[in-house]
């Protein structure tokens, strides 16, 4: 089901689109997405926590998100998160601070409402963000949501799990082959909204005419090959299509778990 169409992005003439799904098992959907594709900024979060309202912690990372960049926060708050992001991480880049800031304004929002609520005790939320800037793509992301770069016919997973599994990998305790099989592959070492302070890995990588990126949650991933993916991302129709073709081919595999794909094509 495509719930967003949006004819512009991140240069002229780009496009970026989203589709979500609740799958064939769930019952709610605790993903949830932002576009702002004037500031060239895209998001997925997918909530982790179950009764715990892992819906509630997406929704309120991408509400955050939203309200920095839509410059609806107190002022004395934005410096202060601003200047704590550039001191920690000597950052220089305007624009990439600002997302730093901004991730980390949301991951208060959810840790302040996790303590205070024995409703949402103990929720948090995956986050990947995309936040393209002239001829530069910036990306971030805290658990094992992906984003993913197709160009000149083959797709390239650009951020990096934190799960189990791939320490597990990384300790050459579990080989890639084995990762479908792996009983914990699920198993998240990072996420917003569970410690005071964001725990988060970016990147910086340059943008090319013709890239198409996918960020997704791992309802897609789980379900499908990264094969299958390079298939429908390179294949025939619109952007829009295709992106719904992804979700669908999540849902034919079994879909079982919530599925969000958004994709943006730079002309």
């Amino acid at each position: 089901m495509s719930v967003d169409n949006v004819e512009s992005g991140p240069g002229s003439g780009a496009v970026c689109v989203a589709s979500t799904s609740v799958g064939r098992v769930r019952t709610r959907n605790e993903d949830a997405f932002l576009l702002r594709p004037e500031q060239g900024l895209f998001v997925i979060a997918d909530g982790r926590g179950g009764h715990q309202r892992g819906d509630v912690a997406a929704r309120m990372c991408v509400e955050a998100i939203d309200e920095w960049f839509g410059d609806r926060i107190d002022s004395q708050l934005r410096n202060r998160l601003f200047g704590l992001v550039r001191g920690a991480l000597g950052l220089r880049s305007r624009v990439e601070t600002d997302l730093l800031a901004a991730i980390e304004y949301a991951n208060r929002c959810i840790y302040d409402l996790g303590r205070s609520s024995s409703t949402h005790q103990g929720m948090g939320t995956t986050l990947v963000a995309g936040l393209f800037h002239g001829t530069q793509l910036f990306v971030v992301w805290s658990g094992d949501s992906r984003l993913y770069r197709f160009r000149a016919g083959r797709l390239r997973l650009v951020s990096r799990d934190h799960s189990l599994l791939n320490e597990y990998i990384r300790l050459r305790m579990v080989r890639p082959s084995e990762a479908r099989a792996f009983p914990h592959r699920n198993v998240i070492t990072k996420a917003l909204g569970l410690k005071p302070h964001s725990e988060i890995e970016f990147v910086r990588r340059r943008v090319m005419p013709g890239d198409v990126y996918v960020l997704c949650s791992d309802g897609l991933n789980d379900m499908i090959e990264d094969a299958r993916i390079a298939d429908v991302v390179g294949g025939p129709g619109t952007l829009a299509q295709r992106c719904d073709l992804l979700v669908q081919a999540a849902l034919d595999a079994g879909g079982a778990d919530n599925v969000t794909v958004l994709m943006v094509g730079v002309p």
